[in-house]
């Protein structure tokens, strides 16, 4: 039936079939296929057989993806060559967003581009890009996930770029099954362990059924990015990519502008012990604030991965109120907790008085005479582990849904409700309290500011002058003395900020399918659907940008009406909505049926679509299909795609945050490495549009059982794309540069002179991008039998992508993403991504070996930068999975799993832009191994 159809579907895919049907005994395949004759696949809403759709469809099933990456069902997707670019627990960023959830990236176009289902419906947004976090899915109950790898906005509406993800739930799972596993790196760290059970029954004479499943995932990140070589080793990009000062690699990597000890800037003094001032060591200078060696401060203490914890409850009941027309109900509730050490915490350049009472009389004397008069220019970075700068993010997703599904002569009909509700607390831990550590670093001695004698009691001026403006200050003495003995001050100047993105999202759908009549090839089908669907965004806060410092009685650094209470990533609180409007229809065409040139079928589609807030907008796909004879097959598609903006993208408000940076104008790295950022939103924005052909075969020689070869080519070229116009960007920054400071990009500076390092940093959100990317995707399965029960399967799955090319505006030099390294789920692809799986069983154990392989790669899309560092070379990994049949039931499994067996440690790789903040991500490009080897081990029991 229904496997047996998919797996011909999966046989003409772009990539990753996971052989759902090599496991089966070809007699249950049969007869499976013979009770049930046309599904609805992926891609259309059509019922067919599946076997003659011109749309690449790729099947994987759940128990294969899970074999070698036990973990979930998202990382054994992104072992295949379709995905690049996805983001995950190594992604580390501020909390502006969820940055560390498991965000699916077909072709590395944009995890806001491929469009996220669960069983054929839209899932709500969890990130303010409008993407969705997989975490939050059930896979207990996922029997397969269906990977549409072409354009599909015709048939789902918005955000089907570059195609769609399905998981496909087991609808008539019956019985009890229950999952145990454990892991852990070969460093005795990342530790994990998952749990669940499913139950599901029928009743009421089998014209009911139930169905629930409860899990948990719980992984310990990488607390420490030095626990791996990568890490250890502190890289950081050099110079400024011109030919006289080319980008260079270099190790031991420090800022050397701020150290942990404190310092008097510009100086060459720092705080050697509490209160005193001995020279820095200042390193060997990189050019700016950039050293290798010395005092400076690095990401000593930040984490490599995140933290990752998930839990899921999902509850399903379907009902045949007549033998036509069916009734269901469903409910989910998810939520996904990830926390990590995002970097040591950084008090900025300011000003502190010389009369600071934890300073020497030696060190008063020296700081009053510095130039300044009575103040210093003081910074320091703190490093003590309770007090890093952290970042927690804790999504919740509730769904709940119900329909009616019928039948009538030729016609099936559907009617569909769903409410969707996703909510994030997106956290800040330790931010810096911007009025309470220049309280706290204002520091008296009590007995001499009240006019006598010293007495030892060091209080912060401000409880003295203004007691109940900062109540409670504790003075900090960041002059020297080690940051344990500055536990209470340090309590005291930060705390936690947190903004809370809730999406809300209701969809109604229907549609009718079936035979509108008979032609001379067989029967031509239809579609009609419609829907309705209303989303908002409701962004609250505990610190919005108005909340602002009392600046009473603090006398350096403070400006009343400007300071905010909270130093960054403060995000002003919105609640906006949108409704859209949709109705399509599809056709599937017979045009021939076993003529002499074969058979053949055409396929087309429409949609049109009115948004509220960014207009309407028509999507359409035309297609055919060309069976030429008994095992080869001929498909192509062209479509009109569309992204429409999200809410956030639309309506954001302009954000401060704080930045590595290093500033072409001046070639230099200002006071410290850092500038202040600035990012908000466009309400002009409009849809972006996306043209996409796709064109390949498949063959299947009946003298060769087992033996299938697909191969498809996709063009992919999209307009209006909405990116960020980022002003740190070395592209943006060379062509403000070329223009002597007269083109629109040089508004994205804020600077005192025009020839001054900039005081401020714009990103822009516009309709200026353009993206092309083109690529050939193929793949080769060969199964065969071996002895009485043996069974082998053999499986290549390849890759190619010589094209993805982003033009951020017009007059900016092409990035040129394909064969461009990319770190933190930024930058670009592989040109060559290779999978291959090897897999043994009979009726005692199996065994299933992956290797996957990716081609070296560029350091930087813009070309014309110029690198004295040797390409990133290519990698590969082996994971593999032993599983034991106890008593030869395939219904119990004892398995145990090493992902990247022999411990290949990932090249190293980071961006220029981070150099000012050291070791701030981890130096290894997206989608390669951090962890090394890990073990899992586990049991899957099925009554």
């Amino acid at each position: 039936m229904q496997n047996r159809k998919l797996s011909l579907l999966a046989g003409i895919s772009l990539a990753a079939m996971c052989q759902p049907v090599m496991a089966q005994d070809a007699e249950t395949a049969t007869a499976a296929a013979e009770a049930e004759e046309s599904i609805i696949v992926t891609g259309t809403r059509i019922t067919a057989n599946g076997d003659n759709l011109p749309t690449p469809v790729t099947v994987a099933s759940t128990d294969e993806l899970l074999k070698t990456s036990p973990s979930n069902i998202s990382d054994g997707l992104n072992k295949l060559p379709i995905f690049a670019l996805s983001r995950g627990t190594a992604n580390l960023n501020n909390n502006t967003d969820n940055f560390t959830g498991n965000y699916l990236n077909l072709r590395g176009f944009g995890i806001q581009r491929n469009l996220i289902l669960l069983d054929g419906n839209r899932m709500a947004p969890t990130s303010y890009t409008g993407a969705v976090d997989t975490n939050v899915i059930p896979q207990m109950l996922v029997q397969r996930v269906e990977v549409v790898t072409g354009g599909a906005s015709a048939v789902y509406g918005s955000d089907a770029v570059s195609g769609v993800v399905n998981f496909v739930l087991n609808k008539k799972f019956e019985g009890l099954k229950v999952e145990a596993q454990s892991g852990i790196s070969g460093r005795g760290d990342a530790r994990s362990w998952r749990a669940g059970a499913a139950f599901g029954a029928n009743f009421a004479d089998d014209r009911g059924h139930f169905m629930m499943s409860v899990e948990h995932f719980q992984q310990d990140g990488l607390d420490d990015k030095e626990s791996r070589k990568n890490g250890r080793a502190i890289y950081a990009v050099a110079g400024s990519g011109t030919t006289a000062d080319p980008f260079r690699l270099i190790t031991n990597a420090r800022n050397a502008a701020i150290p942990f000890q404190g310092a008097n800037l510009f100086s060459g003094r720092v705080f050697v012990a509490p209160g005193v001032l001995g020279n820095a060591t200042p390193g060997v200078s990189q050019g700016g604030a950039l050293a290798s060696g010395g005092d400076g401060f690095y990401g000593k203490g930040s984490s490599a991965t995140a933290d990752l914890e998930t839990d899921q409850a999902f509850g399903r009941l379907d009902y045949d109120v007549t033998d036509n027309i069916s009734v269901y109900v469903q409910g989910l509730y998810a939520q996904a907790k990830t926390f990590n050490n995002f970097y040591p915490n950084l008090i900025f350049p300011t000003i502190v008085g010389a009369d600071n009472a934890f300073l020497s009389p030696a060190a008063q004397a020296e700081l009053a005479g510095g130039g300044f008069g009575p103040v210093f220019l003081y910074s320091r970075v703190f490093d003590d582990p309770n007090h890093l700068l952290g970042v927690r993010s804790n999504s919740q997703s509730w769904m709940g849904s119900a329909g009616l599904k019928g039948s009538f002569g030729n016609f099936d009909w559907t009617a569909h409700y769903q409410h969707s509700e996703t909510k994030s607390v997106n956290t800040q831990v330790n931010n810096i309290l911007a009025g309470n550590v220049l309280a706290a670093l204002d520091a008296v001695d009590q007995g001499l500011f009240n006019g006598g004698a010293a007495n030892g009691n060091i209080v912060c001026r401000v409880t003295l002058t203004n007691p109940g403006v900062y109540p409670g200050c504790v003075p900090l003495n960041g002059f020297g003395a080690s940051p344990a003995s500055q536990a209470a001050a340090l309590d005291y100047v930060t705390g936690d900020n947190f903004n809370i993105p809730k999406f809300t999202m209701d969809v109604v759908s229907a549609s009718v399918s079936g035979t509108a009549f008979e032609n001379w090839a067989g029967p031509v089908r239809f579609a009609i659907s419609g829907e309705y669907r209303t989303i908002s965004l409701d962004v609250s806060s505990n610190t919005p940008p108005d909340l602002l410092a009392n600046c009473t009685g603090i006398r350096f650094g403070c400006v009343q009406g400007v300071t905010p209470v909270y130093r960054d990533t403060l995000l002003t609180p919105i609640n906006e909505s949108d409704n859209v409007k949709e109705a399509a229809i599809e056709v599937n065409f017979p045009l021939l049926k076993d003529s002499g040139v074969g058979s053949i079928n055409l396929s087309g589609a429409a949609r049109y679509t009115d948004y509220k807030t960014s207009g309407s907008v028509t999507t359409w796909k035309v297609g055919g299909d060309w069976d030429v004879m008994d095992g080869l097959r001929f498909r192509a598609t062209r479509s009109r795609d569309i992204r429409a903006p999200s809410l956030w993208e639309l309506f954001q408000p302009q954000t401060r945050s704080s930045s590595g940076y290093f500033d072409l104008l001046t070639n230099s790295s200002g006071l410290n490495g850092i500038v202040a950022t600035s990012q908000g939103g466009n309400s002009n924005l409009v849809p972006e549009k996306a043209d996409t052909l796709t064109f390949g075969g498949v063959f299947r020689p009946s003298s060769v059982p087992g033996l299938s070869i697909a191969v498809d080519y996709y063009n992919i070229k999209l307009g209006n794309a909405i990116s960020q116009i980022d002003g740190r960007l070395a592209s943006i920054q060379t062509a403000c540069n070329a223009s002597n400071g007269t083109n629109n990009f040089c508004t994205l500076y804020d600077r005192a002179t025009p020839t001054s390092f900039p005081s401020l940093v714009r990103i822009a959100t516009l309709n200026a991008a353009s993206i092309k990317t083109w690529g050939i995707d193929g793949e080769v399965n060969y199964n065969f039998g071996v002895g009485s029960d043996g069974k082998v399967s053999l499986r290549g799955l390849v890759g190619y992508q010589p094209q993805l090319t982003t033009i951020l505006a017009p007059g900016i030099e092409p990035q040129i993403g394909a064969g461009t390294a990319a770190t933190q789920s930024t930058g670009g692809v592989p040109k060559l991504r290779l999978t291959a799986f090897i897999g043994y069983s009979n009726s005692d154990f199996s065994v299933d070996l992956q290797q996957r392989w990716r081609s070296s790669l560029k350091w930087d899309a813009t070309r014309s930068l110029v690198f004295d560092i040797p390409d990133v070379p290519s990698v590969a990994y082996t994971d593999v999975t032993f599983t034991f049949f106890p008593g030869q039931d395939k219904d119990k499994q004892i398995f145990f799993s090493v992902q990247n067996l022999f411990d290949k440690n990932p090249p190293p790789y980071l961006t220029a832009g981070t150099s000012g903040t050291p070791a701030f991500s981890f130096p290894a490009v997206s989608g390669d191994d951090i962890v090394g080897r890990y073990m899992t081990v586990g049991a899957k029991i099925k009554f």
